[in-house]
């Protein structure tokens, strides 16, 4: 078996026991998959079998949380009436969404008309990505047990696990995108998965085999981003690898940022 890739030995719909079966072997190092793993929102029309499903969603349950509380639970959603009518959901709840952010953004004025640009390229991987949604081979959506109030820092016992599980898939040659494309549709899903009231739906995450490959992402250069002594200082070995690509996205550079 190619480390790369896991297909499964018997239709990924019958139901398996896994129990005496290990953890599948992956070729990417920890630092290559931090940095290599992208946003992937096209996808081959193949199942994702239940022995990959299996592997990343246990490196989701890896995740560290609030005193090891645990708090998340995943809903994975393949095919069946319930994962058809979630998709239609959130894929029309996608769409108005992308239909509201395309027209703010302007992403078919200045170089968003230029066909080649990064901007018209975003414009239509993501038209493309909503207007699919439907089809997409897996559905996850990673969920918040609340054990309290609501707290500005109550995500971070979910969201890392959101992050293991978008890694685990790039190591075992799948990829997926996180979104928020559930929360125009919040009630609707509760009431068809039966989702509490006292549980947060943190997200969308999709999975499938990537159409085209994961590489280096692009982020701004890492001493606008990384600090030393004080803010806006950047710390002297903030030094980006040689080879290193970036992007203009995100906020602008504060003015009050200074140079070293």
């Amino acid at each position: 078996m190619h480390p790369d890739r896991l297909d499964a030995a018997s239709d990924p719909s019958g139901a398996k026991d896994l129990s005496g079966v290990p953890l599948p072997p992956d070729s990417v190092g920890l630092l290559e998959g931090l940095t290599t793993t992208r946003a992937i929102r096209r996808y081959h029309d193949e199942p994702v079998p239940e022995e990959a499903l299996r592997a990343i969603l246990f490196a989701a349950t890896r995740a560290p949380s609030g005193s090891n509380r645990q708090p998340f639970r995943f809903i994975v959603l393949t095919d069946g009436p319930n994962a058809r009518a979630a998709k239609e959901l959130i894929g029309a709840g996608g769409r108005r969404i992308w239909g509201g952010k395309r027209s703010a953004d302007q992403y078919e004025q200045a170089s968003g008309a230029v066909a080649d640009s990064p901007k018209a390229r975003m414009a239509r991987t993501m038209q493309e990505f909503v207007d699919t949604f439907e089809r997409v081979p897996v559905l996850i959506l990673p969920c918040l047990v609340r054990y309290r109030d609501p707290t500005p820092s109550e995500g971070a016992s979910v969201y890392p696990a959101c992050q293991n599980l978008l890694l685990a898939a790039r190591a075992l040659g799948y990829g997926g995108v996180f979104t928020g494309f559930n929360f125009t549709v919040d009630a609707e899903l509760r009431a068809l998965l039966g989702v509490p009231d006292t549980t947060f739906i943190a997200g969308t995450i999709t999975l499938g085999r990537p159409v085209g490959h994961q590489g280096p992402v692009r982020r701004r250069p890492m001493p606008e981003l990384v600090f030393g002594d004080s803010w806006g200082e950047p710390a002297p070995w903030a030094i980006d690898p040689p080879g290193t690509a970036f992007t203009s996205a995100g906020p602008p550079r504060s003015t009050a940022t200074r140079q070293g």
